[in-house]
């Protein structure tokens, strides 16, 4: 009877919930919202118009989830529409709030066949991009290398949630073909040149880390070039190898004893087919007797997870677990991962993450000021304003410190060069240091140079690329590109009719087109404009008195960098949810899907309940179900 009596009541609330959308809302969306949301005309690509039956509406309850998250943060309807008066507000915001939400994802679940769908463009095995290549090889002899492989492998595109690590991207061309080979021609005449004695400091420790044995009076040639095959073919495949194996190396360097080369000389050909062998150069997760969902085994794992925190090869203390199959033990995979975080080596994250999520990879390169306006930018200075940023970021992560940081700070790092563009004393040399900062508008990512350089013009500032880039690398929001027919603004009026750069832009949001994007955007980059193109403070741009207040459109009003903070801390679980979702994006390597919902719920609950700490959110990722577990299909017979 109580059952019966709850399903009674659910079907009486859907009842009132579909005549109020018959006599009230769908009037109210006729209204304010029909305009920019038809089949003509899709802002945002939805069409509202299409919503005529209560019906239709709750077969689709995403849309309407989307709709409610616009309607609360005020950005819909927009202001050329005319504002909801509060009782239609109200009105709407409780008729949203009862609508059925969208149907859970068990956590415990990852896409299978019959889900496919959800999965776009995701690839079971992907090949290293050019930086895990390079780490991989430091760690495999034990030295960084002199050599020129940003010049000499292809750079790697990005795909899934923006990252070189979406195995999408990763595609292999004659081309990469051609380069690994050169590469592995050059890497094995450094370790085993003809001249070993000649060799420099740094490559006879290369060679002493990759000759474990050698022949002698009781060590036949064979038996040495075995053992020192077997571990080196260990480590850079990253899994054991069979005898079978190490039978087809040794045929390689058979051949250079057959013609009288010496025992260095002999295994350079099987240390070239080591490094262009697909084991080398894809990350693969072999798969297991029978379809279904399996949990990854303990190898592939081990190396899953160095990828994922070090953009490089298991150590030999991960591996050796692996081996052993210990992983499976939550408390000793748990130790692991912080113990990797702790390792210099997690520095990657900082440089490989941070960099692409925040953009900033392509600042010195693509983006740059102007060189005639600004001569003391080159290519050390672009190099140590993306180091401020991965510098601090690997604080964060090596000392477990809370990512709010990442908003703002009383601190950061900086070199002699960078400590003179923020007029910062008493910092000499190339190498950072940390300092304290007496001004609230510098502390945080929002207040680095590099930033400001990344979102600027090579001639002037831009509130528009400014907030654009905190409501896209921040806050998570997408923002599409101009209409076409829109033209850009008008500089020389700047000059010839004395328009302030905020003046015109006021002018360019009178354009309807223009208003919907423009009203997000520029309040928040007019707080930013205190800081020039290359992260210098002013006051004043040609001569003019900088006006860096913002208002928001629920309304807010804020004033300057330190202002914006604060805006900006008060929507700090939205960004730290895109924070969660673009680094689960860079340990999964491919494109988000539904199930991985619940990856990001989790992390958020995690960082909300330990101050959001930086170990939590990768703890959470690197635990998932998604990550440990992998769906594999049947295959056809």
């Amino acid at each position: 009877m109580i059952a019966l009596a709850l399903a009674g009541t659910g079907q009486a609330v859907r009842a009132d919930l579909a005549e109020e959308f018959s006599a009230k809302i769908r009037p109210v969306l006729e209204k304010k919202c029909f305009d920019c949301h038809n089949e003509n005309k899709t802002k945002g690509d939805l069409n509202l118009t299409r919503f005529a039956k209560f019906e239709e509406v709750t077969a689709e309850p995403e849309i309407w989830q989307h709709v409610l998250e616009r309607v609360q943060s005020a950005e819909m309807p927009p202001e050329k529409a005319g504002k909801l008066g509060f009782g239609d507000l109200q009105l709407m915001m409780d008729w949203l709030r009862q609508l059925p939400k969208p149907e859970g994802v068990d956590c415990t679940k990852i896409a299978s066949d019959r889900t496919a769908s959800y999965y776009k463009g995701y690839v079971m095995s992907r090949r290293l991009n050019r930086s895990e290549y390079i780490n991989t090889v430091r760690d495999l002899f034990g030295v960084e290398f002199g050599l020129p492989f940003e010049e000499l492998l292809p750079k790697d595109g990005s795909g899934g949630e923006g990252f070189d690590t979406s195995g999408n991207a990763l595609f292999l061309s004659s081309i990469h073909i051609e380069k690994y080979l050169e590469a592995a021609d050059q890497i094995a005449n450094a370790v085993l040149p003809d001249n070993w004695r000649a060799m420099t400091a740094e490559m006879q420790l290369a060679r002493e880390h990759f000759l474990v044995d050698t022949p002698g009076i009781l060590t036949r040639t064979d038996t040495a070039a075995r053992e020192v095959l077997t571990g080196f073919t260990e480590r850079a495949w990253r899994r054991p190898i069979g005898d079978d194996e190490v039978d087809k190396l040794m045929t390689m360097f058979e051949r250079g004893r057959e013609r009288g080369d010496s025992f260095d000389v002999s295994m350079r050909l099987a240390v070239k087919a080591v490094l262009i062998s697909p084991h080398f150069l894809f990350l693969a997760e072999p798969e297991p007797g029978d379809a279904g969902v399996h949990r990854l085994a303990d190898v592939p794992l081990a190396s899953k997870l160095s990828y994922f925190i070090w953009s490089s090869m298991p150590d030999q203390e991960l591996m050796s677990l692996a081996v052993q199959g210990q992983l499976q033990d939550t408390n000793i995979y748990r130790a692991q991962i912080r113990r990797m975080m702790k390792d210099p080596k997690a520095d990657a994250l900082g440089e490989r993450f941070a960099l692409q999520w925040l953009d900033l990879e392509k600042l010195g390169d693509d983006v740059k000021p102007d060189a005639t306006k600004y001569p003391q930018f080159d290519s050390a200075l672009a190099i140590a304003m993306k180091q401020e940023v991965t510098t601090y970021f690997n604080n964060l992560i090596r000392n477990d410190r809370s990512l709010l940081e990442l908003i703002d700070s009383d601190y950061t790092f900086v070199n002699a060069r960078l400590a003179e563009l923020y007029g910062l004393d008493d910092v000499t040399g190339d190498a950072f240091e940390r300092v304290q900062l007496a001004d609230a508008n510098r502390g945080g990512i929002l207040g680095m140079a590099g930033i400001h350089a990344l979102t600027s013009f090579p001639l002037r500032t831009s509130p528009v690329l400014r907030g654009r880039w905190v409501l896209e690398a921040l806050l998570g929001d997408k923002i599409p590109p101009p209409p076409p027919e829109v033209p850009a603004l008008d500089e020389a009026k700047m000059n010839t009719d004395g328009l302030t750069l905020r003046r015109q832009l006021e002018i360019h949001r009178e354009n309807p087109d223009c208003a919907g994007c423009h009203d997000k955007m520029d309040p928040l980059g007019f707080g930013l404009e205190n800081f020039d193109v290359m992260g210098q403070w002013r006051t004043e741009d040609h001569g003019n008195p900088l006006d860096t207040t913002g208002t928001l459109p629920t309304g807010e009003t804020y004033e300057g960098p330190a202002g914006l903070k604060k805006v900006l801390l008060a929507q700090k679980n939205k960004i730290m949810r895109h924070l969660a979702r673009k680094m689960t994006g860079f340990a999964f390597g491919r494109e988000l899907n539904k199930f991985d919902g619940c990856v990001i719920d989790q992390a958020m609950e995690a960082l909300e309940q330990n101050d959001y700490r930086a170990t939590v959110l990768i703890e959470a990722i690197a635990m998932s179900y998604p990550f440990q577990y992998r769906f594999y299909p049947k295959t056809e017979s």
